[in-house]
């Protein structure tokens, strides 16, 4: 168990902790702060809040099964062991941000590699680089759910076989789907992606954004800047509407 002062100090020794770490080795388990649970406590607090009026059904009913904390930072094993029998996914540590390969991949197999450590404060309702929250209540809550899970793992499958380019559109897929993907439901957008989900910021902007058609096609063709809200997002009927798209645009190119 680490216990430091210096928030440096924190992010460093997580960031050795889960780069020791070796597929098959035990979860490691983390000491966080009283600092740490207070700023859990307060993102999770309003992003919940938020969800309520502004998720799509299928994550609040995902993000339901896994049941994370409200009061504390939850460990990667506990969130696994909700998650192993509901679709087969598990969390492993990640030292810092993954490459978009070397991500992708191990979700063939069930594997989710997430982050130690959490936002800083001066961040805390927006953060440009991945953190526990955004992997937790973002990536994790949906893992839950078979079609977002199904989803993931067409990534990981695809990923394996792709080329140079097909990793680049595959990257702007992901981006526009399982980060900051929307739904329209019952005639209102709804958030379904997992950066907007677990960022206040892109929960209060979303919806102002410049919101077009659901089309496979022009994703690939939409650059992205993923250090600021979005300002151009694409909306689907549904999941499954996404996840069809998608498995068709895996099946020809990356297969």
């Amino acid at each position: 168990m680490v216990t430091l002062t210096s928030a440096l100090g924190i992010r460093a020794e997580r960031q050795r902790i889960a780069s020791e770490f070796r597929p098959g080795d035990p979860i490691p388990q983390v000491s966080y702060t009283g600092a740490e649970d207070e700023l859990w406590m307060r993102v999770f607090g309003k992003l919940s809040a938020m969800h309520h009026g502004l998720a799509c059904a299928q994550y609040l009913e995902s993000s339901r099964r896994v049941a994370l904390p409200t009061d504390r930072v939850p460990q990667l094993t506990e969130i696994s062991r909700r998650l192993l029998p509901l679709t087969g996914f598990q969390l492993t540590p990640a030292s810092g941000t993954v490459p978009s390969q070397p991500f992708y991949a191990p979700f063939a197999n069930g594997i989710f590699q997430a982050t130690l450590y959490l936002r800083r404060p001066s961040a805390l309702f927006y953060s440009a680089e991945p953190d526990l929250i955004h992997d937790l209540i973002g990536h994790a809550a949906m893992l839950a759910d078979p079609d977002f899970a199904e989803i993931y793992r067409w990534f990981g499958y695809a990923s394996r076989r792709a080329s140079i380019e097909q990793i680049r559109q595959l990257a702007r897929l992901f981006w526009f789907t399982l980060e900051t993907g929307v739904l329209m439901e019952n005639g209102r957008p709804r958030a379904c992606g997992a950066a907007i989900l677990s960022s206040v910021s892109e929960m209060e902007s979303f919806l102002t954004a410049d919101l077009r058609p659901f089309r496979v096609a022009d994703i690939i063709a939409q650059d992205f800047d993923d250090s600021d809200c979005q300002p151009v997002l694409f909306v689907a009927d549904s999941v499954r509407q996404i996840r069809d798209g998608l498995l068709e645009y895996m099946e020809i190119y990356a297969h």
